[in-house]
């Protein structure tokens, strides 16, 4: 079996301690790199999109994600190849995250703000769940009881944006269909 270098997981690993660094050196404002409806759509700040997903709140959430970046981020780097696993990753997490803030706007959720790296770590976990399916059929959802009780449980607390969750999971699914029909 050939294995590709899986070199940009851990780079993105490494941006998301960078900033988290800084962050809690105070040199960063995490608020400024959050997301909500209100600052994207309406203040047109759209960087927000890219980097309210570098942003962590605490210690907790920065490990708790880049663990799941490594697990999953390791495994579609190695099915998909470094550039279309970072396709993956970005894709998701600006259309993912840009849908979110939309359906969640019908809410009067306008003002919340959203960080973190979990949405395009959900979009590449829907990439290899529709690799995995797409080979294996139904018998491979078997391998994905556990992230997907996980990722739902997670995403159903108070202050998680499992809207974004579940946005980046779909359209990370999406684009690893092209991706395999193209």
């Amino acid at each position: 079996m050939v294995y590709n270098l899986v070199m940009f997981t851990y780079l993105l690993i490494l941006i998301n301690a960078l900033v988290f660094l800084m962050i809690r050196a105070n040199k960063l404002d995490a608020s400024k790199m959050a997301m909500s409806y209100y600052s994207v759509s309406v203040n047109r700040e759209y960087y927000r999109l890219l980097t309210s997903a570098f942003a962590h709140e605490d210690l907790y959430h920065f490990l708790s994600n880049m663990i799941s970046l490594y697990n999953i981020g390791t495994i579609c780097e190695d099915a998909f190849g470094c550039v279309r696993m970072l396709a993956i990753y970005f894709i998701s997490m600006l259309a993912g995250k840009y849908l979110s803030i939309l359906i969640r706007h019908g809410n009067h959720d306008d003002y919340t703000l959203s960080l973190g790296a979990s949405g395009p770590i959900s979009g590449l976990l829907g990439a290899y769940l529709l690799l995995v399916m797409y080979y294996y059929g139904l018998q491979g959802l078997s391998y994905f009881v556990r992230p997907i009780v996980s990722m739902i449980l997670i995403s159903i607390l108070p202050g998680v944006d499992g809207t974004s969750h579940i946005c980046c999971l779909a359209i990370g699914m999406a684009v690893a269909y092209l991706m395999i029909i193209i």
